[in-house]
């Protein structure tokens, strides 16, 4: 019995098929079409949409962790210097060399005087070399109250003379210590601990919440995850693990929902700093196409039921043409365009695909539009950042050179009048200023390398190092230095004086860094590789561990003492940037105490009037 019904049940709606008309068949059958081709492309679009967001959102966040990871990094080394500058007060040095009222009293007065600067100076304490708590001064608000500073004033002591401690809570309020030692004449006297206070308003947590994104959220803590904080309270810790920094994460947070979160270590800090941005967010721009998609599908339906109505066999191409264009789009290939060249529904048909392949066409190209916007802005901040710079830096060489030429002439017409001390003093004055003069200079040169135009051409590598040479013959005189060139060196395409510059940098750091028993010795050499020349600088200096190799181009970045070998710690940077700006590479090969290969890379100058040649034929 169930058998027979289901054949009845079958040869009925047989029955009712054959009795439609072909008008309705069709009309069934293209709108049956039309629907499962929209829905195939709104399906696809929507998915490829939520893609685009997904992978635009990521992308942005995961850039923003990064940016304000290195701007918090470039903070704490700056926190850092501060705290030395702070700890080389004379004031400061007295109450370490011989402690007592009235020096504590000078001592207070010097700190109260730094501290005005920054309402975030809570509290500073000194330590004797033995670790003992020597004086402390609260300076602004509360203090850091029973907060032990033991670690981070033995982690002072290290290598690199001053570090940052991780965030603390006290009461409602997070601090965070910087520790460096106290040095006279290379004389440990003792330690400074600066307890800082991390505090921002909720108006200002807001803005720096609304400047990396709508809706995102900054938060910064320990490593170890114990103290957080949105940067105006203490805050629970974020339900992520910070050390899985190089992936993307999403968790839910009570109350708000899901959240795309990315955490990021701040280097040389026991910091680590995460960002918020709700899920919600990510998948809005998806959610508004998907709506825009349901109010254009009927539409698209109606059309495809009407075209079927009036037409029969003339419908199945114009459709498969349809189906074709909107897996292209599907696929992302937008340049897909149907021109069915009709004026009946089919021909309305085509508009109404073409308006909607446009939208989603032009939703795509929003997006893309306000992430470039989002980049062009960045950029344009770094910019102002490095012409600021360099104004500060021009401006600051008047005064210096007043207090350079006052102190000179201090020494020559005074200096029989003034005792040993107050040459001493005098002649430091004028030590002092000559370096700060110097790191001026390289700064501007490293400004002016950022910012300057540079128009490439041929450049012939022997009269550049002639050039750099003739530079530093002083410094080969005095040194007794030794410079072989095998020649012949080729032409390269590059900047001469911006090469030039680049050399000397190089081959003074050959001379300058050689233990003082030696006499430096250098060779010059070039290789060509596929299209490209390498120039080598080699050198029999007291040679760079691997693990700085990278370190020691970066900006105010020394391996060494000011005092065994004098220097600013920007001529390196100057190189790197050069050769980025000419479009070449710089690096170096090298172990402690076997000397050092640096070398630099650019395009051959052969190779680049191939490639105008090329393109004159070409035109």
């Amino acid at each position: 019995m169930r058998f027979d019904g289901l054949l009845l049940k079958d040869c009925g709606v047989r029955a009712l098929w054959s009795g439609l008309s072909i008008q309705r068949k069709n009309s069934l059958l293209i709108g049956g079409l039309v629907l499962v081709v929209a829905a195939t492309y709104s399906w696809a679009a929507y998915g490829g949409m939520r893609r685009a967001a997904v992978a635009t959102a990521s992308e942005r966040v995961r850039s923003v962790t990064d940016q304000l990871a290195g701007l918090l990094q470039n903070n704490a080394k700056q926190l850092v210097t501060n705290t030395r500058t702070m700890a080389a007060d004379t004031a400061i040095r007295a109450l370490f060399k011989s402690p007592g009222t009235r020096t504590e009293e000078r001592a207070t007065a010097a700190l109260q005087r730094i501290a005005a600067q920054t309402k975030q100076i809570a509290e500073v304490r000194l330590w004797d070399a033995h670790g003992r708590r020597l004086f402390n001064v609260v300076l602004n608000g509360p203090g850091a109250g029973e907060l032990v500073d033991t670690a981070v004033v033995r982690a002072a002591a290290g290598p690199d003379s001053g570090t940052v401690g991780s965030f603390r809570a006290a009461g409602d309020s997070v601090l965070f210590p910087v520790a460096v030692p106290v040095v006279e004449r290379g004389r440990l006297l003792g330690y400074l601990t600066e307890w800082r206070r991390v505090n921002s308003t909720p108006q200002a947590r807001d803005q720096t919440n609304r400047l990396i994104g709508s809706k995102s959220t900054l938060y910064m803590g320990n490593m170890a995850g114990d103290v957080w904080t949105d940067l105006s309270r203490a805050v629970p810790r974020p339900p992520v693990d910070v050390r899985e920094a190089h992936r993307l994460l999403r968790y839910e947070r009570a109350g708000v929902g899901t959240m795309l979160v990315a955490a990021s270590p701040v280097a040389g800090t026991p910091w680590a700093v995460v960002v918020e941005f709700p899920w919600d967010e990510v998948l809005a721009p998806a959610r508004v196409f998907l709506r825009q998609l349901a109010l254009i599908a009927p539409v698209l339906l109606l059309i495809g039921l009407l075209g079927a109505w009036l037409l029969s066999r003339g419908i199945t191409a114009p459709l498969v043409r349809l189906t074709e264009a909107a897996e292209a789009i599907a696929a992302g290939d937008y340049s897909r365009h149907v021109a069915l060249g009709r004026r009946d529904e089919l021909g309305r048909l085509e508009e109404a695909f073409s308006t909607m392949a446009l939208n989603v066409h032009e939703a795509q190209r929003r997006l893309e539009e306000k992430v470039r916007e989002r980049t062009a802005e960045l950029r344009d901040r770094n910019e102002e950042l490095e012409a600021f710079g360099y104004t500060i830096s021009h401006d600051l060489r008047a005064p210096l050179r007043a207090m350079f030429g006052f102190s000179h002439a201090l020494l020559e017409d005074y200096g029989d009048r003034l005792d040993p001390k107050g040459r001493e003093y005098a002649e430091r004055i004028v030590t002092g200023a000559g370096a700060m003069d110097q790191l001026i200079q390289d700064l501007l040169a490293y400004s002016r390398v950022t910012r300057a135009e540079l128009n490439l051409g041929r450049v012939d590598l022997s009269r550049v190092l002639r050039e750099a040479t003739t530079q530093l013959q002083a410094e080969l005189r005095s040194r007794g230095a030794r410079v072989r060139v095998d020649e012949p060196l080729p032409a390269v395409l590059g900047h001469e004086a911006t090469l030039a510059q680049v050399v000397a940098n190089l081959l003074s750091n050959g001379i300058k860094f050689v233990a003082p028993d030696r006499s430096p010795e250098l060779r010059i050499r070039a290789e060509a590789r596929e299209g490209r020349v390498r120039v080598w600088i080699e050198d029999n200096g007291i040679g760079i561990a691997a693990e700085h190799h990278e370190r020691i181009f970066q900006v105010f970045e020394r391996l060494h003492g000011a005092e065994a070998y004098p220097g600013t710690g920007i001529g390196l940077a100057i190189v790197r940037k050069s050769m980025e700006r000419m479009g070449g590479l710089v690096g170096v090969e090298s172990r402690s105490g076997e000397g050092s290969r640096f070398w630099i890379e650019l395009s051959a100058a052969e190779r680049a009037n191939e490639r105008e040649r090329q393109y004159d034929s070409a035109g």
